[in-house]
């Protein structure tokens, strides 16, 4: 699915149709490229599973839950409850003739049970807003004629050489950037807050560097209740051309489990953690600043070369 339509990348979404095609992540490619990743499920350990998803193939893609912490948004409140939700995407290029132009990460939470009044609703985001990053130059020229045909093509000059003695060129520095783009939505019900965090990462599409390899983003929920809740993760690409389906997950197959949470099961810390637990305030998520955990990695260099992350 292209949001190249959507309101908040309305103005960032111009990717060549011709360069790049869609490809959805609930896909496996050839034998163990792909797993369906279920909840476990045996009593008491279904809840805050932290492999959210994984594919390899020529591009692989994989997404953790780093960190889960409930507790409540505001000292000296009963009814305030809240989840602090650190999530890491990881984009590896297998080949070095690969890269991705564009990745649509789609989170949406709702209650386990149907009372449209027992879901979650989003209180803040890392990345809420539209970020440039490696910014970079370059040059355009526009030859006028003094007849005033503006435009014109190298080929079209040497055509009216005979002709046209004189011609004006006009230079200018435009700038292009690899772009992060965050936001919220109300899915699935007509009132209440938002549910749903969308983050878009967009490559540099003059330059044509692919987005970056580690995105890794925060999400504080505010809760009216204990009750356990779930969230879907889904991840959209825009691939290169050269890459092709087969090359990255091949055929469909079912969508991985949704991940499911309760506030009254404690959650385990992972290896992956950034938030320091022991320092953190449960009775105060509401004050934690979320781009403290957030991280954005292009290229990571080691001994003075490029390594990918």
């Amino acid at each position: 699915m292209d949001l190249c339509n959507d309101a908040v990348a309305d103005t960032q979404c111009h990717l060549d149709d011709e360069a790049a095609f869609d490809v959805e992540l609930d896909v496996q490619g050839n034998q163990g490229s792909g797993f369906h990743t279920k909840n476990d499920p045996r009593p008491g350990r279904q809840w805050h599973r932290d492999d959210i998803t994984q594919r390899r193939g020529a591009i692989s893609v994989k997404c953790n839950m780093t960190d889960i912490v409930h507790g409540k948004l505001s000292a000296g409140t009963d009814e305030d409850y809240a989840s602090l939700i650190v999530f890491l995407f990881r984009f590896d290029i297998r080949k070095n003739s690969r890269r991705i132009a564009r990745a649509d990460i789609k989170i949406t939470f709702s209650g386990i049970e149907e009372d449209p009044y027992c879901r979650p609703e989003i209180h803040d985001i890392s990345f809420n807003d539209a970020y440039s990053l490696v910014e970079k130059t370059h040059s355009e020229s526009t030859v006028q004629s003094v007849s005033g045909k503006a435009g014109m093509t190298g080929a079209q000059i040497a055509e009216l050489s005979g002709s046209t003695k004189w011609e004006k060129t006009t230079t200018r520095e435009v700038e292009s950037r690899t772009m992060v783009v965050g936001n919220t939505y109300r899915r699935g019900f007509e009132f209440g807050g938002d549910n749903q965090v969308n983050w878009i990462l967009k490559e540099n599409d003059q330059f044509k560097t692919g987005i970056p390899n580690v995105f890794r983003a925060g999400i504080l929920l505010k809760r009216g209740d204990l009750m356990p809740f779930r969230c879907e993760v889904k991840i959209n690409l825009k691939a290169d051309t050269r890459s092709r389906l087969e090359d990255f997950f091949g055929v469909f197959r079912p969508k991985d489990d949704l991940v499911l949470f309760n506030p009254k099961a404690m959650a385990p810390v992972g290896k992956l953690a950034v938030v320091n637990h022991q320092q953190l305030d449960t009775e105060s998520l509401g004050k934690f600043n979320l781009q403290d955990i957030s991280d954005i990695t292009i290229l990571r260099t080691y001994n003075g070369a490029f390594e990918g992350n």
